[in-house]
């Protein structure tokens, strides 16, 4: 666990611990959050408290089998959860591939909280599973999120068109790796 001040916001930055089934209510609240928010995630209904429960569940899950590292950051002040990102490994041919999902709450975005955590997840896969690459998905209509990932060395490596239903359009799915 770290504390890191991100403006004038200080967050907690921790692994996912068995702790966090006791605090669903927390992790409910930030995707619900970002999901009415109406974030590009994939992500587009909101939760209930049980099938958050068992989302959680399974992220510990596969922590504890050694295919995911999973951090959460949390506002000190309110016992918010403003962040999560993980990097799961892949399967039986791709096993040696890091499938990263990263998530902020609005209000710690561009602070460097996004760019603290992905170079902590980077880290920490490293460390705890064997994975040789990084590979991500997102909207092509992200700008923001393109550019963030570039700045930190991912590569456009395929554009598969027409995969998110967002807004009632169809947007086309960019890939990048590291």
């Amino acid at each position: 666990m770290k504390i890191k001040t991100f403006g004038d916001k200080r967050i907690i930055i921790r692994e996912f611990l068995k702790r966090d089934l006791q605090n669903v209510k927390t992790f409910q609240d930030f995707i619900n959050s970002v999901v009415k928010e109406d974030v590009q995630i994939v992500v587009n209904k909101r939760f209930s408290l049980r099938e958050e429960k068992k989302w959680l569940n399974s992220q510990l899950g596969e922590v504890r089998n050694g295919k995911k590292v999973f951090l959460a950051a949390e506002d000190k002040n309110n016992n918010k959860i403003v962040g999560i990102i993980c990097i799961s490994l892949g399967i039986g041919r791709q096993s040696h591939i890091g499938n990263l999902e990263i998530c902020i709450r609005d209000g710690y975005r561009g602070i460097g909280l996004g760019k603290y955590l992905m170079k902590e997840i980077i880290g920490l896969a490293k460390k705890k599973l064997e994975q040789k690459f990084i590979r991500l998905s997102v909207f092509s209509t992200n700008k923001p999120a393109l550019a963030f990932y570039k700045k930190l060395g991912f590569k456009k490596v395929a554009r598969i068109p027409k995969q998110i239903n967002y807004k009632g359009k169809l947007v086309d799915e960019i890939i990048m790796t590291k």
